[in-house]
């Protein structure tokens, strides 16, 4: 998913063609961390469910700040391009699925992730350096700017997605390895399998029931989020899906010196 730096008081706002000679980013980032824009959809959650609210009227008086202000300004574009908050228009505002999957705590742990996967700054880092260590701060800085960051924003860049990748799960394993984190299956899962079974006891399962696969829990996770035959499942969604099972597949399965890479994508048909 592509997303551009949003201006903010001044931040990103810049461009090569600013007579002031600043330099704009080309790759999305927000500019603080995810606990932050989880605030946010925290309180939309609480206040209004999976209602819309204004961001002006209520959502800054729930989280008391003033409206103006641009950390409230800051928090709702990270909000955005974590992909936990949608609006139709720049006052009304509402979950996305994300979003209600974050208020959910059998679901909050994926949430974050591809939370975290949404912004593409942190999807590109974690796509060179999950195979390996990443580098020290100076180093990181320079990759960062490499893909797309202004020069002066790099640290705060690299600030922002350290703290994330913390707070999202991604550094459980140390603080220069990015690992995509485990995700617990449901705990009513393994019910609902013996459940559909029957008193037959065979190997056939009614439509609806959940399989007792022998697979990693982040897989069955993954696997629990396909939508019913009944319901549209979008080629944009359907393609983010496999991509990121592709990815976890990857994770579970390979061999860190013989990483397997895999380009999926959309085909026009003839």
């Amino acid at each position: 998913m592509n997303a551009s730096v949003e201006p903010i008081d001044g931040d990103g706002g810049d461009s090569a063609d600013d007579p002031k000679g600043r330099q704009r980013s080309t790759i999305g980032f927000p500019y603080t961390d995810f606990d932050a824009a989880a605030s946010v959809a925290r309180s939309i959650h609480d206040h209004v469910g999976h209602g819309t609210c204004s961001a002006s009227a209520q959502l800054a008086s729930w989280m008391g700040v003033s409206s103006k202000s641009s950390g409230f300004r800051t928090n709702l574009a990270a909000a955005r391009l974590f992909g936990l908050i949608e609006s139709d228009n720049a006052e009304a505002y509402r979950l996305t699925t994300l979003g209600t999957q974050l208020a959910d705590p059998q679901q909050s742990r994926m949430a974050k992730a591809e939370a975290f996967l949404r912004v593409p700054l942190f999807k590109a880092l974690y796509e060179k350096y999950k195979t390996g260590v990443t580098p020290p701060n100076a180093a990181l800085e320079r990759e960062i700017a490499s893909l797309g960051v202004a020069e002066k924003q790099k640290a705060r860049a690299r600030q922002v997605f350290e703290s994330s990748a913390q707070q999202t799960g991604f550094r459980e394993h140390g603080p220069s390895r990015l690992v995509m984190p485990a995700v617990v299956m449901k705990p009513e899962t393994q019910a609902v399998s013996e459940q559909g079974k029957g008193g037959g006891g065979g190997g056939n399962n009614s439509a609806g029931t959940v399989v007792n696969l022998d697979l990693d829990p982040l897989l069955i996770a993954l696997l629990q989020k396909i939508p019913p035959q009944s319901e549209a499942w979008p080629a944009e969604k359907r393609l983010r899906w496999f991509r990121t099972f592709a990815m976890n597949v990857s994770q579970v399965y390979d061999d860190d010196a013989e990483p397997v890479e895999m380009d999926i994508g959309l085909v026009q048909a003839v």
